[in-house]
């Protein structure tokens, strides 16, 4: 899993959710940078979110293996609804005056973690049908990615939101039927 190179929202700690803000020029770099680290990987598929953020950083890794890059909504960002382009802190401010837990919070007209882990619970579905026995490259979003760890490796939903994902890092997980999952990496950014 990989997520998307930087944008001009993530310096100004704007929320993104499903505008679709390009990559800036440091993310157009980290996108290259990532695509390096991983063009000796033996990747049978690639799958991106439909966001131009994401498909741009999977465009780049794509040519290393001379694979098409799948783009699906199932891997888009939390949907923020009203709150999207919000600045982060007034989003903090708002989900904590709710009262309601972290994980089960919805913005007005967007999704919560739940929410996000039922869509990409589709997704795995689909994946596990299409590529068992095959290395998949999954080039998405911070939260789809937190929610598709958890999933992955069975950890509470609750907590998804305190795994680190910094722009064009890289989490490898192993899965093999009759096995726990196996954490190879989780957030590794050194390639930047």
């Amino acid at each position: 899993m990989v997520r998307h190179g930087e944008t001009d929202w993530n310096v100004q700690h704007r929320v993104q959710g499903w505008i679709d803000v390009p990559l800036n020029q440091k993310g157009r770099t980290q996108a290259k940078k990532v695509a390096l680290r991983l063009q000796n990987e033996h990747i049978g598929a690639i799958y991106s979110s439909d966001l131009k953020r994401a498909k741009y950083t999977a465009l780049e890794i794509a040519r290393h293996h001379k694979l098409p890059v799948k783009p699906t909504k199932l891997l888009r960002e939390r949907n923020f609804g009203k709150l999207e382009g919000f600045p982060r802190d007034e989003y903090r401010k708002v989900r904590e005056n709710s009262g309601i837990p972290y994980h089960l919070y919805k913005p007005p007209g967007g999704e919560s973690y739940l929410d996000v882990s039922k869509r990409t619970r589709k997704f795995l579905a689909e994946i596990k049908k299409k590529h068992s026995n095959q290395a998949v490259l999954v080039v998405a979003h911070g939260i789809v990615i937190r929610v598709l760890i958890s999933l992955l490796t069975k950890s509470p939903l609750e907590k998804a939101h305190e795994i680190e994902q910094h722009n064009a890092a890289v989490s490898v997980i192993e899965l093999k039927r009759g096995y726990p999952p196996k954490v190879h990496y989780l957030n590794s950014t050194e390639h930047l």
